[in-house]
């Protein structure tokens, strides 16, 4: 058994090192072209966003431009009409002229030539970019405009120091040249007001999200790597290589200075986009989930190969608790026999110590009687006794029968309509014969009843009031009193009433130890009381029993008192007119220390 064991062992050893390693390598292929198309998903995203900026930004820069160069040929159209008007009226040009007009107009600088090129009047804000420009403007181009008065020429030209002037000029309407009037953007005002493409680029991550190139004729005019820009793309060897793939919506693997990346190019109007991520970076996450996957097998695998461990040494365990357990069981069953046995002796011994007293009792006062047969009154005497003894007997046997019917199920519920106060009145009558007797004194405390015709079961009823009435006269002491009230109390359901029957007596009480044994079968707590009081011990069990088969609770609450008995019940039910209802019984029993027991009857 334990090479087959260990073979086995070896076995699943085996196939789970060759499952390993196979979902290692099925891991590391997924995970690799997992990574791949999320960072070409990545990057693409990318390119294609820098190119539709690259779009909106270029029209808008040129819609801006062309905004400024129309308002350069407005200016330049007003400044000829104010001329025109001003030498109409005999003004002559002047600084202060062009110094009014250029405040009006809004401009930095206004220069009149004559149709020979030469400056006849002029006037700038700043004397050096007004000798630049009157140098600039000495093309043929500009001066074919003095003889075409419906015809403008505006221009751009941009500065090294990254400053633009707009230009507009047209053809003077008081004598043959042109007016020249020109804007002046400063560059702080460029850098801070102008959209650039590498202004969009600063927000990418060199390391995170790659390099990006924006490309313009060759040359790098925008990228998230400064170091880059200005650069040739001839001379970028990564550049070169992603010319040789057009597809803009796939990733190729190319050579960078040694080391292996993925680029990706993209054509726009103006532009060519490039953009490159090192190997590192798009697989950045790939050991670590490859790691995780085998950690994940190899637990799931140790965890496989311990509950196999376990399971082995639990069969093994299983084969030896066998016979202890079929042993076990057999001691329980034989403990149960016994037990069984045991109480079975313990009741016939009960029943028969308690049928025996009174047989000889009654056998004992024949044998008497017989002896006295001529006197009159020993005769009466014993056939008192006799009366006595029977009873007891018969009051046994009814007890008996009583618990056998209620244990075989037999006892069956009734649905009757019944008064409760000719009930009491029945009851009253006996106990009241048994407590006139001991001089015992009944007295009525409290008598609030409204509803008084109910529907149930009312020989039960009457059968557990009598055993607890009989219980407070019979250990009751002599010339002691019994306390009876019964009050309605309103039920919680609709429809019905509860009716709380209470029973105080002064009697000889019971301790708290009889008390947890007070409803088991012939509990009597003195052992003279079969003598003393000619009890059986049935009848507080047999009051349970009812309860208990009408769906109700039997409880006992004890606390130290001054020595009486209080038994209080209540029952639950609907009247003669056919009110929905259920029947409930609350006992509570007070002796010497006071207890507490509640019956509860559905």
């Amino acid at each position: 058994m334990d090479i087959k064991r260990k073979k086995k062992e070896k076995r699943i050893q085996l196939l789970g090192g060759l499952m390993g390693i196979c979902l290692a390598v099925v891991s590391l292929f997924y995970f690799f072209h997992a990574e791949k198309s999320e960072a070409e998903k990545r990057m693409v995203e990318i390119v294609n966003y820098v190119k539709v900026q690259c779009s909106t930004y270029t029209h808008y820069n040129e819609s801006s431009e062309s905004k400024s160069l129309l308002r350069a040929i407005e200016s330049a159209r007003q400044m000829s009409t104010n001329i025109n008007m001003e030498t109409e009226n005999g003004g002559q040009l002047s600084e202060d002229f062009l110094k009014e007009n250029l405040q009006t107009l809004w401009v930095d600088g206004i220069i009149i030539l004559d149709k020979e090129g030469k400056t006849d009047c002029e006037y700038s804000t700043d004397e050096s970019l007004a000798n630049e420009i009157t140098e600039y403007l000495q093309k043929d181009i500009i001066m074919d405009f003095a003889g075409y008065d419906e015809r403008t020429y505006s221009e751009r030209f941009d500065k090294k120091d990254g400053s633009h002037i707009d230009i507009a000029a047209c053809a003077r309407k008081d004598a043959p040249g042109i007016v020249v009037i020109y804007y002046y953007t400063s560059p702080e005002f460029v850098r801070n007001y102008t959209l650039t493409i590498q202004g969009l680029l600063n927000g990418y991550s060199v390391q995170k999200d790659g390099t990006i190139i924006v490309a313009d004729k060759g040359t790098i005019v925008a990228s998230n790597d400064e170091s880059l820009l200005g650069q040739d793309t001839a001379g970028n060897q990564v550049v070169q290589a992603m010319k040789e793939h057009t597809d803009s919506q796939h990733i190729f693997h190319v050579t960078n200075e040694g080391s292996g990346c993925y680029g990706i190019m993209l054509k726009q109007r103006d532009y060519y986009i490039y953009a490159y991520l090192p190997d590192t970076e798009v697989f950045h996450n790939l050991p670590l989930s490859v790691i995780s996957i085998i950690f994940l097998y190899f637990l799931i695998f140790s965890i496989f190969w311990l509950w196999t461990y376990k399971t082995n040494l639990t069969h093994q365990k299983l084969e030896q608790e066998k016979d202890e357990k079929y042993k076990a069981e057999l001691l329980i069953a034989a403990k149960k026999a016994e037990a069984a046995n045991e109480a079975k002796t313990e009741f016939l011994q009960r029943m028969s110590h308690d049928i025996r007293t009174p047989i000889n009792g009654i056998c004992g006062f024949v044998n008497m009687a017989d002896h006295y047969a001529d006197d009159i009154k020993k005769q009466t005497e014993y056939r008192t006794k006799v009366k006595e003894a029977s009873n007891l007997l018969l009051e046994l046997v009814n007890d008996v029968l009583d618990m056998s019917k209620l244990e075989s199920g037999e006892i069956v519920l009734e649905e009757i309509p019944f008064n409760l106060s000719s009930i009491f009145k029945e009851v009253f009558v006996v106990i009241e014969q048994m407590a006139s007797e001991q001089n015992i004194q009944i007295e009525w405390e409290k008598k609030e009843i409204i509803h008084r015709n109910l529907i149930g079961s009312p020989g039960y009823v009457k059968r557990v009031m009598m055993n607890i009435l009989s219980n407070a006269v019979k250990y009751n002491r002599e010339n002691g009193q019994i306390y009876i009230s019964c009050v309605e109390i309103p039920s919680e359901q609709p429809e019905m009433t509860t009716m709380e029957f209470v029973c105080r007596d002064t009697g000889i009480g019971m301790t708290a130890e009889f008390q947890k044994c007070v409803f088991e079968p012939f509990a009597q707590e003195h052992t003279g009381s079969r003598t003393k009081f000619a009890g059986t011990g049935l009848g507080m069990p047999i009051i349970k029993k009812y309860v208990d088969m009408m769906g109700g609770t039997t409880g006992i609450y004890c606390k130290s008192s001054r020595g009486y008995s209080r038994v209080c019940t209540s029952y639950e039910g609907k009247s003669r007119t056919d009110r929905i209802c259920t029947g409930v019984w609350k006992i509570q029993y007070h002796a010497v220390r006071q207890a507490e027991v509640r019956h509860h009857i559905h």
